[in-house]
């Protein structure tokens, strides 16, 4: 695939289209997908192939119109970890990645399957899904991610740029506890406590993620994880901890379906069957239980999900976590948010 030229951006579809004629590439029916934020989506919905999605990707973040900067090498790391990924864990029937059909990597337009029209954030109120058993497995599909890419790279530096802004709430926890009237100077200790780990991790492959926004449904409820942009090298406990902050979220205001309870036990029965034993790894579920705090003190900051009231209690609540995680309080956790972890049942 050829290198588009530059007055045939893939910004749009009209965009997009010139830039498929100029590469000799079939198309159908292309729509713009609404509702992204970093890159420019597309779907090709031809009705008689897969429908595909195309991805591309500008030195901005596409919602910005060009105010806020985001190096285009985003997509790079995408690309490899989806191929990687893709491959690695292709036994898993229940739990997909898209299958990259092409990266052009000088015009950084991306080509893979699509994977529905549904997040799990989405579909999480209808009551013809079973939460529970989707929490189970995608615990059980995260675990294996982790475990399969001990020696596995995803480019230069592990993503330093995802790894840069995955620090975002942490170097910004003050500055939303301060409209609260929390304890600021708790929130300077966690990020250079905490926060400053982001750079030096470099465990496993991480989604960086990994919440019910970037968990597609299809039609046959098969469960496709999205948006790898900001995947990097670091450590499994931030991708649990912001998907269990995520699910005790639309537990609490979408109708306790029991997300976050069946997300980690699964989690933590397959890591059990993989002869890691969490509910006695400290360092696991400390560092777990304060990055869940910083994500439930800060993000419900700038994303609504309840009114003033309820928003101060969930902060509140996640300042706690936050204190409670460094502290390594396991019986507070035990009783509060973390007993899918710490409750042992096999």
């Amino acid at each position: 695939m050829a290198k588009g030229q530059d007055n045939e951006k893939p910004t749009s579809v009209d965009g997009l289209k010139k830039y498929l004629d100029a590469n000799n590439i079939e198309y159908s029916h292309i729509e713009q997908i609404e509702g992204g934020t970093a890159n420019y989506v597309f779907r090709d919905s031809n009705e008689n192939e897969v429908p595909r999605i195309y991805k591309h990707a500008e030195p901005y973040i596409a919602s910005s119109n060009g105010a806020i900067p985001f190096p285009v090498d985003r997509m790079n790391y995408e690309a490899t970890a989806l191929q990687v990924v893709h491959d690695l864990l292709s036994d898993v029937n229940a739990v997909k990645v898209p299958k990259v059909w092409h990266y052009d990597q000088p015009s950084k337009v991306l080509v893979m399957t699509d994977a529905g029209d549904k997040t799990l954030k989405e579909a999480y109120s209808d009551p013809d899904i079973d939460v529970p058993e989707i929490g189970r497995l995608l615990g059980e599909w995260l675990v294996l991610l982790h475990h399969k890419t001990y020696e596995i790279g995803i480019g230069e530096g592990g993503n330093p740029i995802a790894k840069s802004i995955y620090r975002w709430s942490y170097s910004h926890l003050a500055q939303a506890a301060r409209q609260y009237g929390l304890d600021t100077d708790f929130c300077d200790y966690v990020d250079r406590t905490y926060g400053s780990l982001l750079e030096s991790d470099d465990e496993s492959v991480c989604h960086g993620d990994f919440w019910p926004g970037n968990i597609m449904l299809n039609k046959e409820k098969t469960l496709t994880v999205v948006d790898w942009e900001i995947c990097r090298r670091g450590r499994a406990e931030t991708d649990v901890a912001q998907f269990a902050a995520e699910a005790y979220l639309l537990d609490r205001f979408r109708g306790g379906k029991g997300l976050l309870d069946a997300f980690l036990k699964s989690y933590r029965r397959k890591e059990h069957d993989l002869g890691k034993d969490l509910t006695v790894d400290r360092r696991f579920i400390r560092r777990l239980a304060v990055h869940m705090g910083v994500h439930l003190a800060f993000w419900p900051t700038s994303v609504k999900w309840a009114e003033h009231g309820d928003t101060k209690a969930v902060i509140e609540l996640g300042h706690e976590l936050m204190r409670r995680g460094d502290a390594e309080d396991m019986g507070w956790l035990r009783e509060n948010l973390l007993g899918g972890l710490l409750n042992r049942d096999d």
